[in-house]
């Protein structure tokens, strides 16, 4: 029995083996230059990656340095095939002028969800590819134009006052404020106002079930486990067993919780007529009226739609909650370690908003130094210096003999390209986004590039400036 035991495992081994290295060598082998892979976990980046030396987000940076002459090079993640392009114009043919042939996004695969949870994952416009991207897009585009946000700035400075208090409180008593935690709870709050129709106020109410829910979902400090990173490999390689075995990509009850509150907004919003002029109101507007656009014998499936409707609200949460309060933590330490910094942004706020009681959509477009150091602290830190993108179609690298093949994973690292694009590269500096320096933006990936942006920039742009006015107008952050 022991022996029928070690043949099995013998053999599944082995089967793994030959799955995870039977592309190893496929770059060199084809002509171009390449990280090479070593089982289990593939190239450089992946081990030190997987042994927790470096984060997953700045897995390339240090990388790219080895390939200082390749426009692009091969690396291998576990078996899967990867490029990384570290060359200006091939990045802008990828992300923008050839973008037909890379228009998807690596994704988990949810062909066949059954789970409600599974299926909303499915219909994130992250998730979606192709032509059920296109038309996902096209319905939500309409609803993060300028002139459609500028009604939320009432309901986000409502939220961002409740800051006040909290920074008051801190500096007549000396209460050391962790930077994430403060702006995770105006983040946190704002969006719940906007996307949900909720009004809360987390730094009166930490423990509301909407708030432990929420961190629960994105897995925030304190609300994950150590699976969580195993279980997501797990279903990227493997999607369909583990739907089979109940592995699912949300924790349990936390997005079916935001869809039953969704779904009773609506109901509700349907039968009174009442607006808030929020995410909500502003999807249904736009589903109302694709459902005007269409043909009287379309069918529509009333299911599906409202599903859109959830999903969407769902991920301008997911998406935004984190990185919103990251990113406003990241501006924080900026203004720490340069108080000049600081202190440029606090004049520009007091000669635009002056002595106004409200801030307004206008007052936020005019600050234009406040965005250059939120795009500078983007930058500098390397929070999200890497796209990616999934080849679609078989695609001829341009002035080479290599094809880039269907299906195969692009990554495009931007901290490579900083040199061409900022005049001040090394330094943190906001004049590196000055327009009188020529700044390239093609080398800031703070919300992406091409037709597969961030769709929430706007918002994010509004809500990140309205917390840095309500903090920076009467108060100063210093070191503890």
């Amino acid at each position: 029995m022991l022996v029928e035991i070690l043949l099995i495992l013998l053999t599944l081994f082995l089967g793994v083996y030959y799955w995870i290295t039977k592309h190893y060598g496929y770059f060199k082998a084809n002509g171009l230059a390449e990280s090479p892979g070593s089982f289990p976990f593939g190239s450089e980046h992946m081990w030190q990656m997987m042994t927790r030396k470096i984060s997953a987000i700045g897995c390339f940076i240090e990388l790219i340095k080895k390939f200082p002459d390749d426009k692009l090079f091969g690396v291998y993640n576990f078996g899967q095939r990867s490029i990384v392009v570290n060359d200006m114009e091939l990045a802008k043919r990828i992300l923008i002028k050839d973008a037909d042939h890379f228009i998807d996004r690596p994704a988990v695969d949810t062909e066949g969800a059954t789970k409600e949870g599974d299926k909303i994952f499915a219909l994130f416009l992250t998730n979606l590819k192709g032509e059920q991207w296109k038309k996902m897009r096209n319905l939500v585009s309409p609803v993060f134009t300028s002139g459609k946000l500028k009604m939320m700035v009432p309901h986000i400075e409502k939220c961002a006052d409740n800051l006040d208090a909290v920074f008051a409180s801190a500096a007549e008593t000396g209460e050391i404020l962790e930077a994430k935690d403060v702006f995770g709870k105006f983040t946190l709050d704002a969006i719940a106002t906007s996307g949900f129709g909720i009004e809360s106020n987390s730094f009166k109410n930490p423990d509301s079930i909407f708030r432990k829910t929420a961190l629960r979902m994105v897995r925030a400090e304190g609300y994950g486990s150590i699976m969580d990173i195993p279980k997501f490999i797990f279903l990227f390689v493997f999607p369909k067993l583990a739907r089979s075995l109940g592995v699912s990509i949300f924790p349990a009850g936390t997005s079916e919780f935001f869809a039953k509150i969704l779904r009773q907004t609506v109901e509700e919003r349907r039968k009174s007529g009442a607006r808030r002029n929020d995410i909500i109101d502003l999807l249904l507007d736009e589903i109302n009226k694709g459902n005007e656009d269409s043909k009287p014998d379309e069918d529509k499936d009333d299911t599906d739609v409202q599903l859109a409707l959830i999903s969407n609200a769902i991920i301008f949460f997911f998406a935004g909650f984190d990185t919103s309060s990251l990113t406003l933590a990241t501006v924080i330490f900026s203004f720490m370690q340069k108080p000049s910094i600081q202190e440029k942004a606090r004049q520009e706020i007091l000669d635009v908003v002056g002595d106004s009681k409200t801030i307004t959509a206008e007052h936020l477009k005019d600050l234009k130094y406040l965005e250059n150091v939120i795009n500078e602290a983007l930058r500098f830190y390397g929070i999200t210096s890497n796209l990616q993108r999934i080849c679609n179609k078989d695609y001829k690298v341009p002035d080479s003999d290599f094809t880039i093949i269907k299906g195969m994973t692009i990554n495009v690292e931007t901290s490579g390209l900083a040199e061409e694009c900022f005049f001040n590269p090394s330094e943190l500096d906001p004049d590196n986004f000055d327009p009188s320096n020529n700044p390239n933006k093609f080398g800031f990936s703070g919300f992406g590039q091409g037709p597969r942006n961030c769709i929430g920039m706007r918002y994010a742009y509004i809500a990140l400036k309205m917390a840095l006015v309500k903090t920076l107008t009467k108060y100063k952050v210093v070191k503890c």
